[in-house]
């Protein structure tokens, strides 16, 4: 009897701390793929010259 108890309570220890550990990384998805969506954009953008960048100074130019 008391190896069951000890059985059922190992049991849900393990099933808590796996439900915690699920949680945080289902907490951290949205982030992680709004930041993903950020990466993707910042490289598609590197890649297209923007035609509204007037404001920005020009790196590749010489002047000074």
């Amino acid at each position: 009897m008391d190896s069951a108890i000890l059985l059922v309570l190992g049991i849900a220890g393990v099933v808590s701390i796996t439900v915690f550990a699920v949680k945080g990384i289902l907490d951290q998805l949205p982030e992680v793929a709004e930041s993903w969506h950020r990466a993707k954009r910042a490289f598609r953008n590197n890649d297209q010259p923007d035609s509204d960048s007037d404001d920005q100074p020009d790196l590749d130019s010489d002047a000074t």
